[in-house]
């Protein structure tokens, strides 16, 4: 009989323990008041690269980069490119150390306008400048001793230099290395190994005169920060070997510019692509940041073999983060990548850097598939995957960190004075299932995902989530959820049928109407769409959207316009008439390889019969000049575009606006 009543009295406690577990535990929410805002220096923010931007496009989206949560705005190259500027790598080819006189990016106005708002807005804007090279005469132009011809087109912006490019004319020293034997520690700064590229002698006082007087101009007009490209060619006052004071002489001197005009650090990073040879990082660090293209690479295969360890254990180049600039990918890569990620797995990647402590992070805006300069190529950097963490960021960015694995989830658990939040990334697919995470550094009580808007309960170190399809969850105390809208297609231009998609979430209202007519609003639950073709008003689309959750605003409008191309040629929209009046305009195939004038000029546009042609690009010429062998490449070639192949080959037409 006691046995029994033991039995009978275990179970009733066991009974009692299951069911004062099974009660939902609940909890007031925070008393948490916080405001998004950006920090106010360049060195705590996030950095979005402008790839191919106008400055008048960068000017517009303004505040829907702040609202995005980026502090910086890099631009591309300030300096007068090769050829106007008429593909993104003649911007890396200058012809002056001045900000451009006929680039396609703006004029010296725009980009000081430009400087004005940014700064009204609390956003830093960041010029890349390209100081070890400058333009060259052709891939193969080459002197007596080797070393690569300058470009012609140099000796109107820099005169000097260029006469004295092969010798000393003027009793200023020669202007460009012609070490083409330099071995030894350092040699990587006498002669530029990735392509035929005039490398300056950046040992010149001469050479230092003019960078400085470049940095100088952008400092005045409101610039911010550099970047440097090529940064590793350059040497230092350190190297064993052809050690110079070119950075001492350069922006240690416009660091002192800048803060004697504004009272603030000048921002300043280092393109380094793999360590100096032979050399420490720390002859580049005493001057500048600088990047590491690796980090990311090091964890790239986490949500492949479903790891959060190779997250939480991937490597960097220097120990002292705030010394760092990291990127999912830079320009350069995502160019020369066959494969690219989706936004989603971008976003998770990005997410990483933001939120680790002390690194600066660059925020790729991919270009154009045509890679045109002048034209906004994505707006994924305003998906809510990116803002969401970039805003965490700022408001974590000085905060204790602690990063952990449990089981495959990585956690970034964040605590600063009475404020904590955490980024907690799933490495498998996720379903709508409710995961127990451990966050062991987080008061207990209710935070908000600020990607999906769910409440969430976080009870002694443990975080009951529920993850939306992103696989992401961003924590915080209080609910600030910002709306999320995604456009399927922002392409300028459409020729018949084009279904346009919008998305919308942790929205409490939403609509769209079209052609300014508010009378017409369409509310939006989750998503909505429509067809171009079906409401076109004077051959264009004017698209609204409204988007609102508590104070939290997102508008947007989008301009489509209806265009009619041929269907038996390639249509080129517009190109300046200046092309077709003032020169001579060939057009470059690749199949066969040869020039032709086989085009002809309707209502402003070209049309080309690209029958059997893989692809082909446009060329300008002096006015009168003629080819005279029409299946080689002539390099008299003044300016040319960007080649036209493969899915803009397709679609039948390309706008050449900003050419």
């Amino acid at each position: 009989m006691k046995k029994l009543l033991s039995l009978l009295v275990l179970f009733s406690i066991c009974i009692s323990l299951i069911s004062c577990s099974s009660k939902k535990i609940e909890y007031e929410d925070f008393d948490n008041t916080y405001t998004d805002k950006l920090p106010e220096n360049a060195q705590d923010g996030l950095t979005l690269h402008a790839f191919n931007w106008t400055y008048e496009e960068v000017r517009t989206n303004l505040k829907d980069i702040k609202e995005a949560g980026f502090k910086n705005v890099l631009l591309m190259p300030v300096q007068q490119p090769k050829s106007n500027g008429s593909a993104w790598w003649a911007f890396y080819q200058p012809l002056s150390f001045s900000i451009g006189d006929k680039s396609p990016l703006g004029s010296k106005e725009e980009l000081e306008r430009l400087c004005k708002e940014a700064e009204e807005l609390g956003i830093c804007i960041l010029a890349d400048l390209v100081l070890n090279h400058m333009a060259n005469d052709g891939d193969k132009a080459i002197e007596e001793d080797g070393t690569p011809t300058v470009c012609v087109d140099v000796e109107e912006y820099e005169p000097l230099l260029y006469r004295n490019r092969n010798e000393d004319v003027d009793g200023i020293g020669v202007t460009f290395h012609h070490n083409v034997k330099a071995g030894g520690t350092g040699s990587e700064t006498q002669v530029y190994q990735y392509g035929n590229l005039p490398d300056l002698d950046t040992a010149n006082p001469y050479v230092q005169e003019r960078v400085l007087s470049l940095m100088k101009e952008c400092i005045d007009v409101g610039i911010d920060g550099f970047r440097f490209d090529a940064a590793k060619h350059i040497e230092t006052e350190k190297d064993p070997d052809y050690a110079s004071d070119f950075w001492d002489n350069t922006l240690e001197v416009a660091k002192e510019y800048y803060k004697e005009k504004t009272g603030k650090e000048l921002y300043a990073y280092g393109e380094i692509l793999s360590l100096p040879y032979g050399r420490p990082l720390s002859y580049y660090t005493d001057h500048m940041l600088v990047t590491d293209d690796g980090f990311v690479s090091s964890f790239r295969n986490a949500m492949v073999k479903k790891d959060p360890s190779l997250i939480l254990n991937a490597s960097l180049k220097m120990d002292d983060t705030t010394r760092l600039i990291a990127w999912v990918e830079s320009h350069d890569e995502y160019i020369s990548s066959n494969t690219h990620y989706s936004d989603a797995r971008v976003a998770k990647y990005w997410s990483v850097i933001a939120v680790t402590k002390g690194l600066g992070g660059l925020y790729l805006s991919r270009p154009s598939d045509d890679l045109m300069v002048g034209k906004l190529g994505s707006l994924a950097f305003e998906n809510e995957g990116v803002a969401a963490v970039n805003r965490f960021h700022n408001r974590f960015y000085n905060a204790d960190t602690y990063a952990s694995v449990d089981d495959v989830y990585y956690v970034n658990e964040k605590v600063l004075d009475d404020d904590c939040g955490a980024l907690i990334i799933s490495t498998k697919e996720v379903d709508a299932s409710e995961v127990n995470v451990k966050v062991p550094h987080l008061e207990s009580g209710n935070y908000y995902d600020n990607l999906s808007g769910k409440k969430v309960l976080v009870h002694e170190g443990v975080a009951h989530i529920t993850f939306d399809e992103s696989g992401m969850a961003i924590l915080t105390k209080n609910n600030n959820i910002h709306p999320q809208v995604v456009v399927s297609d922002i392409s300028e231009y459409f020729v018949d049928d084009k279904e346009i998609t919008i998305e919308v979430k942790n929205a409490e209202e939403a609509y769209y109407y079209l052609n300014n007519d508010k009378n017409n609003k369409v509310n939006i639950t989750d998503n909505a769409s429509f067809n171009l073709k079906d409401n076109i008003l004077n051959d264009e689309v004017i698209l609204n959207i409204y988007a609102k959750n508590g104070n939290n605003v997102v508008e947007k409008e989008i301009n489509y316009k209806k265009i009619e191309v041929s269907q038996t040629s390639f249509t080129i929209l517009n190109l300046d008439a200046k092309y077709l009046n003032d020169y001579e305009l060939y057009i470059w195939s690749w199949s066969p390889s040869k020039w032709s004038k086989d085009y002809e000029v309707a209502d402003g546009k070209i049309l080309i019969n690209t029958a059997g042609m893989t692809g082909f690009l446009l060329g300008i010429f002096e006015k009168g000049y003629e080819i005279k062998d029409a299946s080689n490449w002539d390099s008299n070639i003044i300016k040319q575009s960007s080649d036209i192949s493969g899915d803009i080959l397709k679609q039948g037409f390309i706008d050449m606006t900003g050419f």
